[in-house]
């Protein structure tokens, strides 16, 4: 059986779900840049979902990117939105419900939901190194913004792995 139109199938549903999410995110104000790494931004052949990095300069634009990502998912439903502020610090990831909190088990851990749409998973720790593995794809760029955060950390971290 080929599985090539598989393949390509795949990636070409998370090509699509991501320019959904740009396009419904890129005049949300607050939002500074978003970034796809993980699998789908790698050569893997079949990426198991696509991840990606948003950067915001406040919270308040939190339930507009929940809002964005849950309107890509009848394209593509496997995601993970990371959320980091202007700096670099983990946030959290998007929570994909219609309402947040729920009484859901998932909302019980501690800080979930403290910020409406800004999911924590216990025992999480975001992991630069093990994140950046592979390739990082910018997707979208504040034309406000002259440089890439993204990019800079990910050249931080292979300049680092060189010395």
């Amino acid at each position: 059986m080929n599985k090539e139109p598989y393949l390509n199938e795949r990636r070409k549903q998370i090509q699509l779900a991501v320019e959904k999410f740009v396009s419904l995110i890129r005049d949300v104000n607050g939002v500074i840049e978003v970034a796809l790494f993980g699998s789908a931004a790698s050569d893997k052949a079949v990426p198991g979902d696509f991840d990606l990095m948003v950067f915001i300069e406040n919270t308040d634009c939190i339930s507009q990117v929940s809002k964005s990502i849950r309107k890509t998912s009848h394209i593509f439903h496997a995601h993970d939105v990371f959320v980091f502020d202007k700096n670099r610090n983990y946030l959290g990831r998007i929570c994909q419900r219609g309402t947040c909190p729920t009484s859901s088990v998932e909302c019980y851990v501690r800080d979930c939901g403290k910020i409406q749409y800004l999911k924590q998973i216990d025992g999480f720790v975001f992991k630069e190194k093990e994140a950046f593995i592979g390739k990082l794809v910018i997707v979208w760029l504040n034309p406000g913004q002259n440089e890439s955060i993204s990019q800079q950390w990910f050249n931080e971290l292979v300049k680092m792995q060189k010395t």
